[in-house]
């Protein structure tokens, strides 16, 4: 399990990597590892899962780490395989502790999200940061706009242009690389003047406009694969699947480098949050349709 503040210690291992966005290399890519001798290969995002299962079977002997995504059967149930490791993520809590710190940081009382496709992971997305704006700000608007895929930076650019033409003053970026659009055409409104500012997803993006990025909610995926490795060579790897988030530290979320009024009281509400979410005492919704407020637990 990921280590919580604790930086990994290098490993001497060999990476041989393949990428490829076409879903029909996936298979061969993992096969080819395979027949090259990779004992553990990892395979990030769900259109990777029935890939993953397909080698898996086929090579019972090797080991795979599945990031994002968790084994599913032909009727949509999880299950899992001796030599495959799932991680997931409750990327809800980060996304819920992003949405306090928009519904702070916001002046217009608009904020927005630029979604990539519709589906039940990115809708998590949508519904922890909807109840987090809630939460420190119940009068503001939330708009929704979905691009339908993940790898377009110009319908990136374009939704996230429309959101700012809204009103909206602080996007939420969760699209993947439609996201970097967003991030974009953030970046190019406040160079114009404009006081707006994004929330990227996944790792922190301050780097493309230090000036615009507020923060991000990261996922630890570097101590996930550094656990997996460390297990593979020590000879302990095992199979099964992992639900990661702020209490295991699979979920964080980047510095907040900018500054805003009320920044320290904002930072100190957030720390709040998070505590009551790795005790149990605050449940963040998975789905919109669950809002309109995250309930404590009982």
């Amino acid at each position: 399990m990921p280590r919580r503040g604790s930086p990994p210690a290098p490993l001497k291992i060999t990476p041989l990597v393949l990428q490829s966005r076409v879903a029909e290399d996936y298979e061969p890519n993992l096969q080819l590892l395979a027949d090259q001798g990779v004992k553990l290969s990892l395979a990030v995002g769900f259109p990777m899962e029935n890939a993953v299962e397909t080698a898996a079977k086929r090579n019972p002997g090797l080991h795979y780490l599945l990031v994002d995504s968790p084994l599913l059967s032909a009727e949509g149930a999880p299950f899992t395989l001796p030599n495959v490791r799932t991680v997931t993520f409750r990327e809800e809590e980060g996304c819920f502790l992003m949405g306090a710190l928009a519904g702070r940081v916001t002046k217009t009382g608009t904020v927005g999200m630029v979604g990539g496709m519709e589906i039940p992971l990115v809708k998590r997305f949508e519904a922890g940061f909807r109840a987090g704006v809630a939460a420190t700000n119940p009068k503001a608007t939330v708009v929704v706009n979905y691009t339908g895929s993940f790898d377009n930076v110009s319908m990136g650019k374009q939704v996230g242009q429309d959101l700012l033409a809204k009103g909206v003053d602080v996007v939420f970026a969760a699209a993947g690389v439609d996201g970097l659009g967003a991030i974009q055409a953030v970046k190019e409104a406040r160079e114009q003047g404009k006081n707006v500012y994004v929330i990227g997803v996944d790792s922190d993006p301050s780097h493309l406009a230090p000036q615009a990025v507020l923060s991000a909610v990261t996922k630890r995926v570097d101590l996930i694969v550094y656990d997996a490795v460390k297990d593979e060579l020590a000879g302990t790897f095992q199979g099964g699947s992992q639900n990661l988030g702020l209490k295991e530290g699979g979920i964080a979320y980047a510095p907040v480098r900018l500054d805003f009024p009320g920044k320290a009281e904002a930072l100190r509400e957030l720390e709040s949050f998070q505590a009551r979410i790795i005790a149990g005492e605050l449940r963040v919704p998975t789905h919109p349709d669950q809002l309109t407020a995250p309930k404590p637990a009982p």
